[in-house]
């Protein structure tokens, strides 16, 4: 079997504050392999955001990866300096973020910030790093690239200023691509266009992604794996056939019965009672277990980790029945 293209073991990333230590990231560990797609999903605050950052290693202070490993083709990227993640960062890795205006440059045309994004890692003519950024516009649909390349963020929509920042980061062909929500602001139709290409990208590429959501529609029509975040940890993961098909963590059957689809007509909507929970000092006992309908008295203490079935994962004492 060959080795995984990015690896996660053990990852803690906490922010101290004056309130006492936050734990974004605690203990969060999965594979991703070549050219597969690994969902990332949960409510706002578990954790998603903070561990496509640490991966990236754009976390400031007062955070900081206080323990883990996240290799790279068995480099473990927690070792390297600045000037090492500059050559890394919009190269081998690139990252789409939820605000497009959070990758562009108001002040600058479309055409510098992306042959600038060329030219930063490959040593091509201008002309060239024109051309590859024309055909990366036209890949995300936006029409009369020459026109666009010329214009300013400020004269785009907003969908169509992520569609721009899509295609920055699929610029330099990265070996890995973490997008968080990068379709939020795209209508329906151009969202398929998008998911369709990433998926491409990955198979003919051999580009591995991570996609951060919080729509599990997304995740099943897209993602090979999923991992399902709570309250900065994996509660569960695997396939998502299975996870999605046979979910074993009482939080993942609430999200999926929160699914408006899934209702029936005349009742009212399913939810997850209760409120993700602060992270601030988060005790001993299963996070989850003031939400949850299976919770007992042994939820009192936090569950290790287990393996139910080969590939998946899941944390918790009192699981559902496939």
């Amino acid at each position: 079997m060959s080795a995984p293209l990015l690896e996660v073991e053990g990852l803690r990333m906490h922010f101290f504050t004056k309130a006492g230590v936050v734990k974004a990231v605690d203990d969060v560990s999965f594979r991703l392999e070549r050219g597969k797609i690994l969902g990332i999903v949960g409510e706002s605050g578990s954790g998603k955001s903070m561990t496509g950052y640490s991966i990236l290693g754009l976390v400031d202070a007062p955070g900081r990866i206080v323990a883990g490993r996240i290799a790279l083709d068995g480099r473990d990227l927690t070792t390297l300096d600045e000037t090492e993640w500059r050559k890394l960062r919009g190269n081998r890795i690139s990252m789409i973020f939820q605000d497009p205006m959070m990758t562009l440059n108001p002040v600058l045309r479309i055409d510098t910030q992306m042959i600038e994004a060329v030219q930063a890692h490959h040593d091509v003519s201008r002309d060239e790093a024109l051309r590859r950024s024309r055909e990366a516009l036209v890949r995300v649909g936006i029409a009369s690239p020459d026109e666009r390349l010329r214009a300013y963020p400020h004269l785009f929509s907003g969908g169509m200023r992520q569609r721009v920042a899509i295609a920055i980061a699929l610029l330099n062909k990265p070996d890995l691509v973490i997008a968080d929500e990068p379709t939020t602001a795209l209508d329906v139709t151009i969202q398929g266009q998008i998911l369709h290409e990433m998926q491409t990208l990955c198979r003919e590429s051999g580009t591995g992604l991570i996609w951060i959501t919080h729509d599990l529609s997304v995740i099943s029509g897209l993602a090979d794996e999923v991992c399902v975040m709570y309250a900065g940890r994996v509660v569960e993961s695997g396939t998502v056939d299975e996870v999605l098909d046979q979910p074993l963590h009482p939080y993942t059957r609430g999200l999926l019965d929160s699914v408006p689809s899934r209702n029936v007509r005349g009742r009212p909507l399913a939810q997850i009672p209760g409120m993700t929970p602060s992270l601030l000092g988060l005790g001993a006992a299963c996070s989850f277990r003031d939400r949850c309908p299976r919770a007992q008295a042994d939820c009192a203490e936090a569950p290790a980790a287990t393996r139910p079935a080969p590939g998946r994962t899941l944390r918790c004492r009192h699981p559902a029945t496939p």
